[in-house]
């Protein structure tokens, strides 16, 4: 399975770099006020997740933001989530890239800030972080992973959603720049 798993690996990793040949997205920095459109992905797999994104994105809206979400479930028959655009396994190609044009759509858009809210390896939502337009993207600390972001949240060691989007929210408010 090791051979296999390379092999995946490097196809995943040559389809990134064919999508992201040519493109000149210009990336600037942001913090939560400024941000008028988000971007969220994560692993919606996980029940508990739906309602932790949901409460969150809801926050967001209230406070005048646009929020769009995009969750992936590694599942086969489940397809579709009130109120959520979904993908899942039927949509993934064998070496682990999204084939669903509700994804290359979700990674086209031009958000003030994507987060990218999950906190383990998954290859479809990395994908999706990896080759979106986002003008500031933000993402859970991985040192392999420093090009996939311009934002990382070491959350040190709690695999916990929500202590990450606290740590997220507090740091964006924390950004202090010239707009000018």
């Amino acid at each position: 399975m090791k051979l296999w798993d390379d092999i995946r690996n490097y196809f995943y990793q040559k389809n990134i770099e064919g999508k992201l040949r040519g493109t000149n997205t210009k990336r600037h920095l942001t913090n939560l006020r400024d941000a008028k459109t988000i971007g969220i992905v994560y692993d919606s797999t996980n029940p508990d997740n739906d309602i932790i994104i949901t409460k969150f994105a809801e926050h967001l809206r209230n406070e005048g933001k646009t929020v769009e979400i995009l969750a992936f479930i590694n599942d086969k028959k489940i397809d579709h989530k009130a109120d959520i655009e979904v993908f899942n396994t039927k949509n993934i190609n064998w070496n682990l890239t999204p084939a669903d044009d509700r994804v290359e759509k979700f990674a086209a858009k031009n958000f003030d800030l994507f987060l990218a809210c999950f906190l383990e390896q998954n290859f479809p939502l990395e994908y999706v972080a990896r080759t979106s337009s986002a003008k500031w993207r933000i993402g859970h600390f991985d040192e392999n992973k420093t090009d996939y972001y311009e934002m990382m949240i070491n959350t040190g060691g709690k695999n916990d959603l929500q202590y990450f989007l606290n740590q997220t929210t507090h740091f964006l408010n924390e950004i202090k720049y010239d707009s000018n």
